[in-house]
């Protein structure tokens, strides 16, 4: 008899041990996205805004190589939009590897940037209802700046990006399928341009992106 409780406690574990295999190594996202797909997805007008191409007339400006090898993303797409007033450095990362999310705030003060304040506050959407985004006044060469960041995850909206690689992480487990997130950064490029300027273009673009991509971005 004891024999064949260890048996059939042997044989329970292997079981099991099939059954996390199978249920919880992660699947890679099925639908192909790539630079050119989230160029293809994201808005290139929206409202009284349209985006200012450069030697790629699909984004602004390029990421330099580096960032890419050090995050390995889906892509990273970056437009500047204006509305012949006020001007926006847009950028946008999507990707199923939790190393493309960082706290930005390291790279404003690598790039020589003093941070002045920072404060998360709560923004409406009509298309995504209430986001927390990070916003952050810095000065650059003596000269003012806004800025702000956002992530997007399994579990929603998050200012904070360890609370973003947690949800991602959960996410595999739960469904034994990589998990996707997207960042948003923004930065205003007029002095005057206020805090709840940048805010009401924030959800401006969010809106317009959750249209555009039909709700994956």
């Amino acid at each position: 008899m004891m024999k064949f409780k260890v048996a059939a406690a042997v044989l329970a574990g292997l079981l099991i041990a099939v059954g996390v295999a199978t249920n919880f190594t992660p699947r890679r996202v099925t639908e192909r996205r790539t630079e050119t797909w989230m160029e293809q997805k994201l808005p290139r007008q929206f409202d009284d805004y349209a985006f200012q191409g450069g030697t790629n007339p699909e984004q602004s400006y390029k990421m330099d190589p580096l960032t890419y090898s050090v995050l390995n993303p889906y892509g990273i797409v970056c437009r500047v939009f204006s509305n012949g007033r006020e001007q926006y450095d847009t950028v946008v990362i999507h990707s199923d590897n939790s190393d493309s999310f960082h706290d930005p705030r390291v790279c404003f003060q690598s790039q020589g940037s003093d941070l002045l304040d920072q404060r998360t506050r709560t923004i409406d959407t009509k298309s995504r209802g209430k986001i927390p985004v990070m916003f952050i006044k810095t000065s650059y060469n003596g000269s003012p700046r806004l800025a702000a960041y956002t992530y997007n995850g399994p579990g929603g909206f998050t200012a904070e990006s360890l609370k973003l690689i947690f949800d991602m992480f959960r996410g595999e487990l739960t469904t034994g399928a990589v998990q996707a997130g997207t960042f948003y950064r923004f930065i205003t490029l007029n002095p005057n341009t206020t805090e709840e300027d940048l805010t009401k273009y924030i959800g401006q673009f969010l809106d317009a992106s959750y249209a555009t991509s039909e709700k994956v971005l």
